[in-house]
């Protein structure tokens, strides 16, 4: 299977399921969602692997002939896996949704011992000046997450001034998530206490600091944009029917329940048993759609780029 860099498992599951099928999962990882996209676009109908994982409703949307691309699954799904998830794909019979996720933005409770902004505008306000750090859409997955949502919520004709203001305020654009958390971020020394991040890092805190209380907190600042997170067969595949099986094995709940604790995003799967420290991660029940091709999004991308850096 090739795979992005974030995909994980916990391996006594692997192993099980290697062993109940008399199989070697081989896992390639290739770079982020967009790279392994490129890579099977390069080796179409060659392909070095039989599954690929991580292609999502986003790089989704460079595939102009997804048959060219993968088979269909023929799986049953549907009473599995809800119907507004399977619809962010126009044709899921050819990839299956396995998780999904959301940015918004991410605050150190810790520093100030003011309420921190509600929503979008509240970001743009003079006491939040130098105090914001977002991702730059062109190079970062969640930065271009961010982007969206702030198109979904102001819409074509608004989110261009949004950013405008943005950049009055003295917000930091960086390339990637792992600066803008791990060096800016006050929270882990930096000197700012607000940062485009996930949903579920608050979680993720409290996992790995062992806490019922995580030291940074979501901001929830208006509509979102959902990322889902795909499978699919690859066209050339020599192992059609295992590869079936593995995404079978990847809507079991033995996969779905470890997915929080191995790539902290949601499972597809409803109702199931999660971790206590999950609760930190919320549910978003408002799910906002907002259609668009890659032309669209490039187009958004290089007017992103002309505001924010010239």
């Amino acid at each position: 299977m090739l795979t992005h860099d974030s995909f994980d498992i916990k391996q006594d599951i692997l192993d099980d399921f290697s062993k109940k099928n008399n199989l070697k999962v081989e896992i390639i990882k290739a770079g982020d969602a967009n790279q392994v996209l490129t890579r099977v676009l390069l080796n179409a109908g060659n392909p070095e692997a039989d599954l690929i994982f991580g292609i999502d409703n986003i790089a989704y949307k460079r595939i102009e002939k997804i048959d060219e691309l993968f088979i269909p699954h023929e799986l049953e799904i549907t009473d599995i896996i809800s119907r507004n998830i399977l619809n962010e794909f126009n044709d899921h019979s050819y990839l299956v949704p396995i998780d999904y996720g959301f940015v918004n933005i991410n605050y150190d409770q810790a520093l100030y011992n003011i309420n921190p902004p509600a929503s979008y505008d509240d970001l743009i306000l003079n006491k939040w000046n130098g105090k914001f750090i977002v991702l730059d859409p062109s190079m970062s997955s969640p930065g271009l997450q961010f982007l969206i949502s702030t198109i979904l919520h102001f819409g074509e004709d608004r989110w261009q001034d949004y950013w405008k203001a943005l950049k009055k305020n003295d917000v930091l654009i960086v390339d990637g998530w792992e600066t803008g958390y791990y060096t800016h971020f006050s929270h882990n020394g930096g000197n700012r206490p607000l940062v485009v991040s996930y949903t579920t890092s608050p979680a993720a805190e409290a996992f790995f600091g062992n806490l019922t209380d995580p030291p940074t907190k979501n901001i929830i600042p208006g509509k979102l944009f959902r990322q889902v997170e795909s499978v699919g067969i690859l066209k050339g595949s020599r192992n059609i029917v295992n590869a079936k099986k593995f995404i079978k094995f990847m809507l079991s709940d033995k996969f779905q329940k470890q997915i929080p604790e191995t790539m902290f995003v949601y499972p597809v799967r409803e109702n199931l048993k999660l971790p206590i420290w999950w609760q930190h991660a919320p549910q978003i029940t408002d799910i906002s759609k907002i259609e668009f091709n890659n032309q669209d999004l490039q187009r958004w991308i290089v007017e992103w780029s002309k505001i924010m850096r010239y």
